[in-house]
């Protein structure tokens, strides 16, 4: 027990370490930053001879693709934030999107409990500064929710919010530091589908969102702090130390002595890529993470995660992309529990369809994936997504999802699957129809177990995002 408190605390001092004291050695052993020229600021150019802001320094982009996500990224998606192209813009300040979906929305629990019926007004907007200074980079992305249910702000039909800030800080020419936090607040479970996988069919890049549906309140707030050093122009070492805290109840009734279940998580990681070529690259990943769950939960105390694996990337004239990793995983946990080892790994493909005609994606990840509940366990998770132009304006996405956790039953299961139509009425506006479906059969008390049937009707507002060049 005693040893397991040292291990906490030097990687609490590893984290604070990484995160507080290297960037700033890094900018004392290069006096002649300041001399060189910086990125012109993000606001609106005022006269035509002002190129436009440069994309963030010492990305995948620029250093090949790595099995640590270096990149900044709108909330929720998958694509670089390269900036936003909407008119509604006051400086650093603007606002990219506004969104109004009426949801019908049926819930039939496991165990023959009664079922839940709503109908929904959502609207959901996303508040953006993004700011440039000297060689730095700081993006700061809000997304309230309001939810109403029969005239009332209540229950599941509350307010949530999201909030994302990255900074890139360029110290070095071939040393870049990344600072990403993210904070969810989320009041019940998620009133819509989100987009489950995310893709980035330019980059190659897809991001798996969590689908699983909370039974209480969640909030979580995840730091990460990421080094990219390009040692030679075809090597690269990526190390990242983030912090998770994560706070979830099992009820969202608050008349309920509802279960609170509390849990915070360490993780180490360290890459190594080499290019072979522009398109291909392979490496070597190896992450230490540390889960410590305090209150009410199936393995309370101190449980450790060792994960090594190898990394191999390619990219075919831009129609496919492919990444994998493969290796193994070393868990041990507390309380004379037994320790497993297993295979860990993951595999992400994109194919795009020529003449920008849609894309297929698909994700898959085994080993320690990213919930929003708490677990010590180890799971996997499949994803896919499917997106056609049927006409100029008409666009036809669908996909579908598969969750669960290793070992025997009782364990966590869900799955899911979802179709939407959306079209472009005017430049910009876009009327949308989904459908979803969700099985989700949980052993922990803040998942929700039943079936979920999601019709949604939606108008949106959205400027397209600026591309790379």
């Amino acid at each position: 027990m005693q040893n397991a408190r040292r291990q906490h605390f030097w990687l609490q001092v590893i984290v604070l370490a990484l995160l507080g004291f290297l960037p700033a050695a890094l900018v004392a052993q290069d006096p002649n930053q300041q001399q060189q020229g910086n990125p012109p600021a993000q606001n609106p150019p005022t006269t035509q001879e002002e190129p436009p802001p440069p994309p963030a320094p010492a990305t995948p982009a620029a250093t090949g693709p790595t099995p640590l996500d270096t990149q900044i990224h709108p909330a929720g998606q998958a694509v670089p934030w390269l900036g936003s192209s909407s008119p509604l813009r006051w400086g650093d300040f603007s606002i990219s999107n506004f969104t109004y979906n009426f949801v019908v929305d049926h819930f039939q629990p496991f165990g023959g409990g009664p079922s839940e019926d709503m109908n929904l007004n959502i609207f959901r907007t996303s508040l953006v500064f993004e700011h440039y200074f000297g060689k730095q980079h700081l993006l700061l992305q809000y997304n309230p929710q309001l939810a109403i249910l029969n005239g009332d702000v209540a229950g599941n039909a509350g307010m949530d919010n999201q909030i994302a800030l990255g900074t890139t800080f360029l110290l070095t020419p071939r040393f870049s530091f990344v600072v990403k936090d993210a904070f969810i607040q989320m009041n019940a479970r998620q009133l819509y589908p989100p987009d489950y996988l995310a893709v980035d069919g330019l980059g190659g890049n897809v991001i798996q969102n969590n689908f699983l549906q909370n039974a209480g309140s969640y909030i979580a707030n995840t730091i990460t702090g990421i080094g990219v050093y390009q040692w030679t122009p075809r090597d690269t070492l990526t190390f990242s130390s983030s912090y998770k805290y994560a706070h979830a109840t099992g009820d969202d009734n608050p008349n309920n002595n509802a279960l609170v279940q509390t849990g915070s998580d360490f993780a180490e990681s360290v890459a190594f890529t080499h290019r072979l070529t522009s398109r291909q690259s392979i490496g070597a990943l190896y992450t230490l993470e540390l889960l410590h769950q305090s209150e009410n939960v199936a393995i309370p105390g101190n449980s450790y995660f060792n994960t090594v694996a190898g990394f191999y990337a390619i990219q075919v004239a831009e129609l496919w992309a492919v990444r994998g990793e493969f290796g193994g995983n070393f868990a041990t946990y507390p309380d004379k529990t037994p320790p497993l080892n297993t295979l860990a790994g993951g595999v992400s493909i994109v194919k795009n369809f020529k003449n920008d005609r849609g894309n297929f994606a698909l994700g898959y990840t085994r080993g320690r994936t990213e919930n929003n509940f708490l677990t010590a366990s180890i799971g996997d998770l499949l994803q896919a997504t499917y997106s056609q132009h049927l006409f100029k304006r008409l666009v036809w996405n669908s996909g579908a999802g598969y969750y669960r956790q290793m070992g025997a039953d009782p364990r966590d299961v869900g799955k899911f699957v979802h179709t939407a139509l959306n079209y472009e009425i005017i430049p910009n506006f876009f009327l949308s129809g989904q459908y979803a479906y969700l099985f989700q059969r949980a052993n922990t008390p803040d998942l929700l177990s039943g079936e979920r049937n999601t019709f949604i009707l939606g108008l949106k507002w959205e400027p397209r995002q600026l591309q790379a060049h």
